[in-house]
């Protein structure tokens, strides 16, 4: 079954230098042996975001992240996992897991 993972974390400064990417490199490697991925991106931080609704037939537009919180949607990642529980351990090995949240969903299957 593919999960959606979520990664939720206090917005940092995004330092993208070698060093600071080697656990992210790491859990790559490591999550290849447990699960198939089929797609994950970071995002930017959440001030620059753009959140759109329709009120009463007009579209509406706000700055910003949806939810005003410390923690912030940083990125995602989708894998298929061959259950819960291997989708749980991936989550524990993600980066983030000790300082933020990993959002764990099940992905629906619409038989495409």
């Amino acid at each position: 079954m593919k999960y959606m993972f979520l990664l939720f974390n206090a917005e940092s400064s995004g330092d993208m230098a070698e060093e600071s990417m080697q656990p992210w490199i790491k859990f790559g490697e490591d999550a290849a042996k447990l699960a198939t991925m089929h797609g994950g991106e970071a995002l930017h931080p959440g001030s620059t975001a753009t959140v759109v609704s329709v009120r009463d037939g007009k579209r509406v537009v706000t700055d910003g992240p949806f939810v005003t919180t410390k923690e912030q949607l940083g990125g995602f990642y989708v894998y298929d996992c061959e259950n819960l529980d291997t989708a749980m351990k991936l989550a524990e090995m993600i980066p983030w897991a000790p300082t933020g949240y990993i959002e764990i969903r099940p992905v629906v299957d619409f038989g495409q």
